[in-house]
């Protein structure tokens, strides 16, 4: 919860003596972005279409991130257990090596399995919530030109016509 200051009014008699309350504002940023988060995609998506370059660059540039990261933690933890099986066994180097790889090749074929599970319930799940979050905004959308007179819903046309014109014009 956001803390704010506020100032309550000077008291009569002494104007410098004022007094501070702290007050607890009611947080609804995340509410708002969970209430709103198809919403939020879509907006992102239209940002991606309209500065697909920019927004590609970024992209690629924190993929690249991620698996340069991801590169130096499985190399620590490749390095971690060569090391801990070449002083618990008292192997030689290329001995630890070997069984580093397939100790590695089980915790990989453990992950897959995990993720063989995993992954259908999951996408399940994300075309169920997808699907959903369409139908409510086309549902809102409905209401929304439901609700407007003739004069708004030509004003509404025309400005998405205009915009139109003006991106073509543009590119």
């Amino acid at each position: 919860m956001a803390i704010s200051i506020i100032a309550i009014s000077i008291q009569a008699g002494n104007p410098i003596a004022c007094f501070w309350q702290l007050h607890k504002a009611e947080s609804s940023g995340i509410g708002m972005i969970k209430e709103n988060f198809d919403l939020l995609v879509v907006a992102l998506l239209a940002l991606s279409i309209a500065m697909y370059d920019a927004v590609m660059d970024l992209c690629l540039n924190l993929l690249h991130l991620l698996f340069g990261i991801l590169h130096i933690l499985y190399e620590w933890l490749e390095l971690g257990i060569e090391h801990g099986v070449e002083h618990l066994f008292h192997t030689s180097r290329h001995g630890s090596q070997i069984i580093t790889f397939y100790i590695l090749l089980s915790i990989g074929a453990l992950l897959l399995l995990w993720l063989y599970r995993l992954l259908p319930g999951l996408w399940r799940q994300f075309t169920g919530s997808v699907r959903q979050a369409w139908e409510r905004r086309k549902t809102e959308c409905l209401i929304y030109w439901l609700s407007l007179p003739l004069s708004n819903k030509l004003k509404l046309i025309s400005t998405a016509g205009i915009f139109f014109l003006a991106s073509y014009v543009a590119m």
